[in-house]
Order: C-alpha cells, then structure tokens, then sequence
C-alpha cells in the first residue's frame, strides 16, 4: 500500500503528512516520558541519538521516489504535529495546574524532538541520496 502512495506526488504529499503526525505522537511520547521519569532530561544527546535514528528508518524507507523534496514539507508539518499533539495530550495526559515546569519541559522535550526530526530527515534523505547515486554508478 505504501508504494502505491509513493508512486505520485500526491501520494508523497500524504506519507509525509503520516510520517509528521507520527513525529508529533513521538514528540508527545518523549514529553510524558520526561514528565514521568527524569532520567529523559538528564541525557537528551541519547534521547536525540534514539529519536534521529527511529526518525530516519521511515523516510529511508519511504522517500526512494523522485519526490525527495517533499522531505522540505516535513521540516514543516512536524512541527504542526507536536502543536497538535499537545492538545491531545492536554486532554489524556493531565499535569498539575499552574505547573510552570511542565511547560518549560514541554519546551524542552520539543527542542529535542525537532532537532531529531531534521537530524532524521537529513539522514534519512542523505542516505537514499548516496543509495540512489551508487545505484546509478553501478548501471
């Protein structure tokens, strides 16, 4: 089903509309994470190695078409998908009223969640890109 999406524009268009709510889910997961256990905050460079890669595997998965600049959409939905993502979780994931360091780690696991989604997408992207070319060298 995924490379039948991938075949158009359009269809690249919506996997990468997936793949920034996935990203959301994931920024969402990583503030409930730290909120619970701190251990989170206390290494962020391990949170954002773990995030890049799991952020990479799909779009090295998906993105092996001739629609690579949709990735540039990416860096911009994700964003809209952690705003999305916080209120969802707003309404499951309750934290203390008037709790300022529930937003300051909201912050903070944001910081490392985006930071992870270019990472990734640059990764990702890089990767079919030298994939790509030594396929071409080879044929």
């Amino acid at each position: 089903m995924i490379k039948k999406w991938n075949g158009t524009f359009f269809g690249t268009l919506l996997l990468t509309l997936l793949l920034s709510v996935l990203h959301g889910a994931g920024g969402e997961l990583l503030f409930v994470s730290a909120y619970k256990y701190s251990a989170v905050v206390a290494s962020p460079d391990l949170a954002v190695a773990v995030l890049t890669i799991l952020y990479a595997l799909p779009v090295l998965a998906w993105f092996r078409t001739k629609y690579w600049t949709a990735l540039a959409f990416l860096l911009v939905l994700s964003p809209l998908g952690s705003l999305l993502f916080l209120s969802i979780g707003r309404l499951f994931f309750s934290t203390a009223e008037g709790d300022l360091g529930a937003g300051i780690l909201w912050f903070i696991t944001t910081g490392i969640n985006l930071v992870s989604v270019v990472l990734g997408t640059l990764l990702g992207g890089l990767t079919n890109l030298m994939l790509h070319s030594r396929h071409m060298l080879n044929s």
